[in-house]
């Protein structure tokens, strides 16, 4: 059990930015977060596969237009599909007794829900979440469940669902974001956190599932309607019961941008008395960096600048789950004209330290019409079984494969090298490897001059890790690189020392 949950992620001293030419820096021993290597498959459980036809008609409230009836027994029969593609964790959108298709509408936190099990049967159902999570397990790849503790149904399922007879209460809308939603006829209530026995029955159902149930980790839903308090206390009565469960954290307001988005995270990054509130929070201000920059033109100079602000306003310790789009955005590539944008993002993502969400589809480039900044449901679209990208998938597999055979990629410092305006280059560096990084978000091939000095030796040897291209000297002495980078791309290689 880690002690200190908001480790140190960049040892580095900012003493100049250079636009055109980076500089070498000494990279400072940090402990690598438990959680690092984890590369999260985010599944939006009513789009995935139908699995059962007979729990189609089990959605007695809001039903989105693409829905799709997928099902726990659809993830169970695609397990391959996800060893395959080199994932280590799924994401599961809601599985709860609710009203809506998406499930944030819980009506008993304690049943999975009829339409994504065996309808009337709840014994039956568990049973089928069990089967998956066990069969998850057998291939490696850890059970997180997304979970809203903010909120649930305003029919919320009583005494069924409060085994412990805390009786909970609740409140009406409080914040903007919960009225707007009421505004869309969502029917919510909102859990009182003034009411001590709410927080010991909210913190109880976390506990069942992650204790009793088995599951690996918990996404925590819209944390901004909760205490910090609580947050804190539900922490550490996770790790006492379950030390090597993941706490991941959705603290995200539409209209604050990225720096809005950056500030109010610091707050949930930020220890309470001393207590963590969680193991990592979702980065939604990377996110808006990497759309900018991958999918729309944009600079790798201001990527970069995105990265070190977010790190500045967050803190440097702040443990960030990295992602491209999920179920409230528009797809990454709805914004992209051509699927080499695709792959350079993930090749970037996937060299970035800390754990990596990837959701359904992207690996296919599962894509829409209508892309919009902000919220938006148009991305939760059927997974295309019949007509998957082999080729897309078969790369994107390249990129999480290399990333779970190179330690540094998911826990090394990050080192900055280059930035300007179509190229970023970046080592990252464990004590046992070092690797470059290089991006091109232009459409033509880049010569890249740069000089990493003591990361490399003057006969140090390169071995791809992303791409076909390394780099060679630019003299036969000196430390000095050229490395042609092909059209929007992401390439890596590790850094060999000369043989003696």
């Amino acid at each position: 059990m880690r002690k200190e949950t908001l480790k140190p992620r960049l040892a580095l001293v900012w003493v100049l930015w250079v636009a055109l030419l980076g500089f070498p820096y000494t990279a400072l021993a940090a402990p690598a977060g438990p959680f690092d290597d984890w590369i999260i498959y985010h599944v939006t459980v009513e789009m995935f596969a139908d699995g059962n036809r007979a729990n189609d008609g089990e959605i007695s409230g809001w039903k989105h237009p693409n829905y799709a009836g997928g099902d726990l027994q659809g993830i169970l029969d695609h397990l391959d599909h996800l060893e395959k593609l080199g994932v280590n964790a799924v994401w599961l959108s809601p599985v709860f007794a609710s009203r809506s298709s998406h499930g944030y509408d819980v009506t008993n936190y304690f049943s999975v829900g009829d339409a994504v099990g065996n309808p009337g049967k709840p014994d039956e159902s568990l049973a089928l979440f069990q089967k998956l999570r066990g069969e998850l397990a057998k291939r490696g790849i850890r059970t997180i469940l997304d979970i809203p503790l903010n909120h649930a149904a305003g029919t919320y399922q009583k005494p069924e669902g409060d085994p412990d007879g805390l009786r909970p209460r609740t409140t009406a809308a409080r914040q903007d974001a919960e009225k707007l939603w009421d505004s869309w006829g969502g029917g919510y209530r909102y859990w009182d956190f003034g009411h001590e026995p709410t927080r010991r029955f909210l913190k109880n159902v976390a506990l069942h599932w992650l204790r009793d149930e088995g599951v690996d980790g918990l996404r925590l839903d819209y944390v901004r309607g909760v205490p910090h308090d609580f947050w804190a206390e539900l922490y550490r009565e996770v790790k006492a019961a379950k030390p090597g469960a993941f706490l991941v954290g959705e603290c995200w307001q539409d209209e604050g941008g990225p720096e809005g988005n950056a500030r109010e995270m610091a707050t949930y990054a930020a220890p309470i008395a001393g207590k963590p509130q969680f193991d990592a929070l979702l980065d939604f201000p990377l996110q808006s960096a990497l759309t900018s920059a991958f999918a729309r033109g944009g600079s790798g100079k201001d990527l970069e600048s995105a990265l070190l602000s977010t790190e500045k306003i967050v803190g440097p310790g702040a443990a960030l789950a990295r992602f491209l789009d999920n179920h409230d955005l528009a797809r990454f590539m709805a914004w992209a004209d051509r699927p080499e944008r695709l792959t350079a993002a993930l090749g970037f993502m996937a060299s970035l330290s800390g754990p990596m969400v990837i959701y359904y589809g992207t690996e296919t480039g599962l894509t829409h019409g209508g892309p919009k900044a902000g919220f938006t449901d148009v991305g939760r679209i059927p997974m295309p079984w019949g007509k998957l990208d082999a080729a897309l998938v078969e790369k994107t597999s390249r990129i999480l494969h290399a990333r779970r055979n190179h330690p540094a990629l998911s826990h090394g410092e990050r080192l900055p090298l280059f930035a300007d305006k179509t190229a970023l280059a970046f080592a990252k560096k464990t004590t046992d490897e070092t690797i470059l990084i290089a991006t091109n978000l232009g459409t033509a091939p880049r010569d890249l001059t740069l000089d990493p000095k003591s990361l490399v030796g003057a006969k140090s040897t390169f071995e791809s890790v992303l791409g076909e291209v390394v780099p060679s000297f630019a003299s036969p002495e000196g430390t000095a690189l050229r490395w042609t980078l092909p059209p929007l791309s992401t390439v890596a290689v590790v850094v060999r020392p000369a043989a003696n």
